[in-house]
């Protein structure tokens, strides 16, 4: 507790304590009615030194109120500041991996492709990618363990952020075991001869691989398959949608293997945050979008070079 704090708290004690005083050499013997035990005179008399009285009680809960008002948003801060942390270390982990599959693959970066059927349940990792499935229906994490990347570290509690409380299919019963994905210039289309994403490492040049985002932590109502579809600089829309969990921010990886939690600056993002239902790109701010425009410092223009 800091100086302020003691000082605040001692100021409302004083104060409680002389409304109580004066309520007590106000009070006639009426009063004594809405004592819970004899006035500290009458104590005395009797034996009950030991008793309390209303006022006394009133006091203690006034300065129990008080603590807890202070108290608690501090542990709420606490809390949140502790998931930050550890989505952090979950995202290096997972970054590690992408590293060490790149390492033993030639290069090559890991698959995220994923099939459609236009529906949020028809959007699914396809296999050899580097996760399968579809976060919003997959009912366990077996889809997290068939993988690429799963060898690299067996813990699927990697994949979620501690802060993500939904649930599969938003029915409240079953939790979720993924929240992240992953940019979808980064191999979404594996075939090489594509031009409209990277395909190897050595590849990820512009921008450079400190700016370049890899992996994302989704918001719970735009996630379904393995990638995190932006659109291109200058265009001024979201495909998918990032979370907000963090203290209105999220955290991302990037391809030189460090991780940051980054916090959103526009009402709108925040706006757009607070939506019920499936949120698959909604606009965002013509010409000035300062979240659109960090995003996409992250990504390449396509076609590349």
């Amino acid at each position: 507790m800091n100086r302020r704090t003691a000082i605040i708290l001692l100021m409302a004690w004083t104060r409680v304590w002389n409304m109580a005083a004066d309520c007590f050499d106000c009070a006639d013997s009426k009063m004594k009615a809405f004592f819970l035990f004899e006035p500290p005179g009458d104590r005395r008399k009797t034996g009950l030194a030991n008793g309390f009285t209303l006022i006394e009680l009133l006091v203690v809960i006034a300065i129990i109120t008080i603590l807890a008002g202070l108290l608690l948003p501090a542990l709420g801060q606490a809390k949140s500041k502790a998931q930050q942390i550890a989505c952090l270390n979950n995202y290096r982990q997972l970054q590690i991996c992408w590293a060490l599959y790149i390492d033993d693959s030639n290069d090559a970066l890991p698959a995220n492709a994923t099939s459609s059927n236009g529906s949020r349940k028809g959007y699914v990792a396809t296999t050899d990618t580097w996760i399968n499935g579809n976060a919003w229906t997959d009912t366990n994490s077996q889809n997290i363990e068939r993988g690429v990347l799963f060898p690299y570290n067996r813990s699927f509690k990697i994949y979620k952020c501690p802060g993500d409380r939904s649930t599969v299919l938003d029915l409240g019963k079953i939790p979720r075991s993924r929240s992240v994905s992953m940019n979808s210039y980064m191999n979404d289309q594996p075939n090489p001869a594509s031009r409209s994403c990277w395909h190897t490492y050595s590849q990820i040049t512009e921008p450079a691989p400190s700016k370049a985002f890899v992996f994302l932590d989704e918001h719970e109502n735009s996630i379904e398959n393995a990638r995190f579809t932006v659109t291109q600089p200058g265009v001024w829309s979201w495909i998918d949608f990032p979370s907000a969990r963090h203290n209105k921010g999220c955290v991302l990886s990037f391809a030189d293997g460090h991780a940051e939690r980054w916090r959103w600056l526009e009402p709108n993002t925040l706006e757009i945050s607070e939506r019920k239902g499936w949120i698959q790109g909604p606009s965002g701010v013509p010409g000035t979008d300062r979240d659109l425009l960090r995003i996409h410092a992250g990504v390449p223009k396509i076609p590349l070079r």
